[in-house]
């Protein structure tokens, strides 16, 4: 049960570090990272729109994310059972956490303000760390993504309309759908005041995940 508990809790943040990720995607880049559904509209806008660069950008993004859904999936392995934290799964997110570094990195080199081919790459780099991150997620709880919450929403406001007693999976959702919104709003915040490091948000929230994962799970 405790590490049930710590394992929901590293979600959470996962999901906290993802809303921050496509806020300052979103408001920089104009596309998002994390929420694929999104960017699809985005890309269908901006096609209707003769927008190609941004469509260019949807594209990349698409790509990307789809590279790390295949290759977080290849790290992780199986679906785990709902209490296993494996080292693999670890492994996956310490990769991701290079990404997100490395997007950092990218984002200073161009004092925060990405364009042309700097702008795709960090659009790259961001889609494959976002992509792993959704495969790991579902690898350890197929039913709490931490990328994209429209069926977490769906399932969270279902289950309030049956006016039942309050369940684990009621409070896991309603967690995983605030972090999103607070996630974005910290992103949203950094980019406004200290903008050059907005990235570092989600780079230390996952880094402190990793840093969980592999001392409290063995």
């Amino acid at each position: 049960m405790r590490e049930l508990r710590r394992r929901d809790l590293l979600l959470v943040a996962l999901t906290f570090a993802a809303g921050s990720v496509d806020a300052v995607a979103l408001l920089r880049l104009d596309v998002f990272t994390a929420v694929m559904t999104g960017n699809i509209v985005l890309l269908g806008l901006a096609v209707g729109q003769g927008a190609f660069g941004n469509a260019l950008r949807s594209i990349v993004a698409l790509v990307a994310y789809g590279a790390g859904v295949v290759a977080g999936a290849r790290i992780v392995g199986a679906v785990a059972i709902e209490t296993h934290w494996s080292p693999n799964v670890t492994r996956a997110l310490a990769l991701e956490w290079v990404l997100q570094a490395a997007f950092l990195i990218g984002w200073l080199l161009t004092g925060a303000h990405p364009d042309g081919i700097g702008a795709a790459t960090l659009i790259a780099f961001s889609g494959v760390a976002m992509g792993i991150q959704a495969a790991t997620a579902r690898a350890l709880a197929p039913g709490m993504s931490t990328t994209y919450v429209t069926g977490t929403l769906t399932g969270l406001l279902s289950e309030l309309s049956a006016l039942g007693a309050v369940s684990g999976d009621l409070r896991r959702r309603a967690s995983i759908v605030v972090a999103l919104a607070l996630g974005a709003v910290a992103g949203a915040f950094a980019l406004t005041t200290v903008p050059v490091l907005a990235p570092a948000i989600p780079l230390a929230v996952v880094g402190g995940v990793v840093l969980v994962a592999a001392t409290r799970f063995r």
